[in-house]
């Protein structure tokens, strides 16, 4: 490891730093990513270089370790639009009749999309799904 600091270098020391330590470099580059590439060839880590978890925000699910579902919306005479939702802040647009591929979370949205229908004469409800959905398989 080397005891070079480039942080207290200006932009003409960094171009003359990483000319000798060999590093290329284009002529557009910021001087912290030129910083970045001469401690990565010195075997210097920045913090942000780190070895550690990603830090990731917390309502931003992770889609490589979500399951996957593929899903068929019903078709309906009277409603023939397709299903418009969101999940944390995605969007989803699902046209009705076709099988699509999505996230779990979708699914359970989908779940807990439910409309409520009171029968006049006993006044008791019935829950009734939004977007009557099957699932086919889990992908």
């Amino acid at each position: 490891m080397s005891e070079i600091n480039t942080d207290a270098m200006d932009r003409d020391e960094l171009e003359a730093t990483a000319a000798d330590l060999g590093v290329t470099f284009a002529s557009n580059i910021g001087d912290a990513n030129l910083r970045k590439k001469i401690n990565q060839a010195l075997g210097q880590t920045a913090p942000e270089m780190e070895s550690g978890p990603a830090e990731q925000p917390f309502d931003v699910p992770n889609p490589e370790k979500e399951k996957q579902f593929e899903i068929r919306i019903a078709k309906h005479e009277q409603d023939k639009q397709p299903v418009q939702g969101g999940v944390n802040g995605k969007s989803f647009v699902i046209e009705r009749g076709k099988s699509v591929i999505v996230a779990a979370s979708v699914v359970e949205a989908l779940n807990n999309a439910v409309q409520w229908h009171f029968d006049p004469e006993t006044l008791e409800r019935t829950d009734v799904q939004g977007y009557p959905f099957q699932i086919i398989r889990e992908v």
